[in-house]
């Protein structure tokens, strides 16, 4: 009869010989999900038995993660900012990264109290949006997605976080929006296109082009956004978009709406990844 810790050393010996970046963490993830517990490796009995029908679905699922299948997307959801969201190859996998912008909300509108409006441009799982209704419980949210198959999973999370009455789902590009917001937040594609194909597999090959590829310089969808933030953002409103480490010089851009830039934040990596920008 296996065990969770002859499984589990099966497993890091297999992948071993593939080019996995955290495999350990990986295959914890995986068995937490098929043992169904909160805990992790570490603190589960290491000599529980695991059923026959969990093993094999095990090795299936570790075959899987060696062929660069986000462990996402084998077990059908994803963690961020310790909240549970369903993810699919239709929208992109939650990132640390991204929680910068969960941060820099916090600090700048440290109220929890507020009754913000809140704009997610590009919301694919609706992550973000749903975190910060979470944490701002008189806040209202206008989510909008221009893909199908996103604007369903984005639908799906709002609905398993009680949120579908604080949020309208508008299946549309953010250039027709004509919202008034407190505060708008993005994650757009800002990938410069010729550095796409250097991409981790289990990003370039499973996650949606279309939220990745930010055009030939990366810099091209800023341009559109920051027009309609203009539009869209009440005086003193706030907007925080996410950005690549490598476009310092985006905050060139925002003086050319009409919009004052406020600053730029860090991840925990100390990389750059949001700008700040205000309405004036």
């Amino acid at each position: 009869m296996d065990t969770v810790i002859s499984l589990y050393n099966s497993a890091v010996n297999f992948l071993s010989d593939y080019d996995i970046e955290n495999p350990k963490r990986d295959i914890e993830i995986i068995i937490k999900h098929l043992i169904n517990t909160k805990s992790l490796v570490t603190i589960l009995d290491p000599y529980m038995s695991v059923d026959g029908c969990d093993v094999e679905m095990f090795w299936e699922m570790i075959k899987q993660r060696a062929a660069n299948v986000p462990v996402s997307h084998i077990i059908g959801k994803s963690e961020f900012w310790s909240t549970e969201f369903i993810v699919n190859s239709n929208v992109l996998d939650p990132r640390p990264d991204s929680e910068t912008i969960i941060s820099s909300v916090l600090t700048m509108y440290p109220c929890r109290n507020r009754r913000l409006v809140i704009g997610d441009f590009g919301t694919g799982s609706g992550c973000l949006l749903a975190v910060l209704l979470l944490k701002y419980r008189n806040a209202i949210g206008i989510a909008i997605e221009k893909s199908v198959k996103a604007y369903r999973v984005a639908c799906q999370n709002f609905k398993n976080h009680k949120l579908s009455s604080r949020v309208k789902v508008r299946l549309s590009s953010w250039d027709n929006c004509y919202d008034v917001f407190d505060l708008i937040v993005s994650n757009p594609p800002y990938i410069k296109r010729s550095k796409i194909a250097k991409l981790q597999p289990e990003v370039r090959l499973y996650e949606p082009m279309i939220a990745l590829d930010g055009g030939p310089v990366g810099l091209e969808i800023y341009s559109q956004i920051f027009f309609v933030i203009k539009r869209c953002l009440k005086k003193n409103g706030v907007a925080i978009l996410e950005i690549g480490e490598d476009q310092r010089q985006i905050h060139r851009m925002v003086h050319k709406y009409g919009l004052k830039f406020c600053d730029y934040r860090n991840d925990l990596s100390g990389r750059l990844r949001c700008i700040v920008v205000k309405q004036v």
